[in-house]
């Protein structure tokens, strides 16, 4: 599988292609700022293709749309003694072009510049509806024909075609509209948006998706030849009994207690935790159950307080339950490629074990050598190595069960 490189002016003309080059690496992200890095020999009628303003458009052989596109970010010249002598080499990166969701904000009234904004009649506005819906329209207010002129982005088009997506509710003032986007896609995974250059229609177009489930023709496995490595591993709990404190002095204060028996039976062991919660008013009556610490408190405020009281140790427990980490590394063949038979956004599924792990494809990382050859590909299913709090640990605990029951077998 190679790749080439076309590149673009700032006014979105193709100029040239580029088909040699020191190093390529690139990934291609799912909703996010994937990202591009381009080494190449200075001075050369190639590199002086790239400009200010300029970018790229990356494909892969035998694949009609871009696996990734982007503006040119940073130019970074490269000399050593050893390496790169002479003229010398610059590095040319940038991001994809989603980052032009990540380069406006949601203005509580899209129809009135910064500086009439005080005039708004709400400060913040409620968005609603289906949640491709809300992407596509704030697309739309913020950088589209709906936008104010001065804010509208060159070249935008906008598919009008896209799936109802689930329903969300959720205010705006001022937000990011990458993170915002970010919060309503991993809420509501069944939707997903993509920003791609054209550059025969000299245009960069947004376009709103349903991502397929290829989870039964898209499997990586051992025995499929199709996976370098797996590791995955569990952790024990770090809490098993939340004990929450709220307002009060010694023993009018009051304590509260959450035991999560099924874990403690499962590892063998106990974990406490204190969390202090003196912002509650609650205190202890002579019996023990909980009152109000103020008498003027309303009733309504009292059972909230109660239940911030359970929240409080459910997060606790669930902050140190027991850990499941997976990372997987596919790796392409003749049956399998990525871009050719997947992409970003597709769900896929892996087999570990003799466990099937159904999930999004996050993100891809590409290294291409200076021949156009892909030296490697590295996906990521769902959110391994992402620093996300997603837990596989069920997950996980089933692929550990099922070795050791197969190893007592033996």
């Amino acid at each position: 599988m190679g790749y080439r490189i076309e590149v673009r002016n700032r006014d979105l003309n193709r100029v040239g292609e580029v088909d040699t080059w020191i190093s390529l690496d690139f990934t291609v992200a799912y909703c996010a700022q994937g990202s591009w890095q381009l080494l190449i020999k200075n001075n050369t009628p190639q590199a002086q293709l790239f400009e200010k303003g300029g970018g790229v458009a990356i494909y892969q052989d035998g694949v009609d749309t871009p696996v990734l596109t982007g503006a040119c970010e940073v130019f970074q010249k490269y000399w050593t003694v050893e390496q790169h002598t002479n003229v010398g080499s610059v590095y040319i990166s940038g991001h994809c072009d989603n980052k032009l969701a990540y380069s406006r904000l949601a203005f509580p009234d899209p129809a009135k510049p910064i500086a009439t904004q005080w005039s708004s009649p709400t400060a913040t506005r409620t968005v609603t509806g289906g949640s491709s819906t809300a992407l596509w329209n704030e697309v739309n207010k913020a950088m589209g024909p709906g936008a104010l002129p001065d804010r509208r982005a060159g070249g935008l088009v906008l598919d009008g075609a896209f799936p109802a997506g689930a329903p969300i509710s959720d205010s705006l003032r001022y937000d990011v509209l990458g993170d915002k986007f970010a919060d309503w896609i991993a809420k509501n995974p069944g939707t997903g948006y993509r920003f791609v250059y054209d550059p025969d229609a000299r245009q960069i177009n947004f376009r709103v998706f349903q991502p397929r489930d290829l989870t039964q023709q898209i499997r990586f496995s051992p025995e499929l030849g199709n996976l370098r490595e797996f590791v995955y591993s569990v952790t024990a709990p770090s809490v098993t009994r939340a004990i929450v404190a709220c307002q009060g002095d010694g023993n009018a204060r009051y304590i509260y207690q959450q035991v999560n028996t099924a874990i403690e039976q499962e590892w063998g062991l106990q974990a406490e935790a204190f969390v202090d919660r003196r912002d509650l008013g609650i205190v202890t009556s002579s019996t023990g159950t909980p009152v109000k610490a103020d008498p003027t408190m309303t009733d309504a405020d009292f059972n909230a307080a109660v239940q911030a009281v359970e929240d409080a140790a459910s997060s606790a427990l669930a902050d140190g339950a027991p850990k499941g980490n997976l990372q997987i590394y596919p790796i392409d063949t003749p049956q399998v490629q990525f871009g050719r038979d997947y992409f970003v956004g597709d769900m896929v599924t892996a087999y570990i074990d003799g466990v099937a792990y159904s999930d999004v494809l996050r993100q891809v990382t590409i290294s291409v050598d200076d021949g156009g050859k892909t030296l490697s590909v590295a996906p990521v299913i769902g959110d391994q190595g992402t620093g996300n709090p997603l837990n596989l640990y069920s997950v996980v605990s089933d692929m550990r069960d099922r070795v050791r029951k197969l190893e007592t077998r033996g």
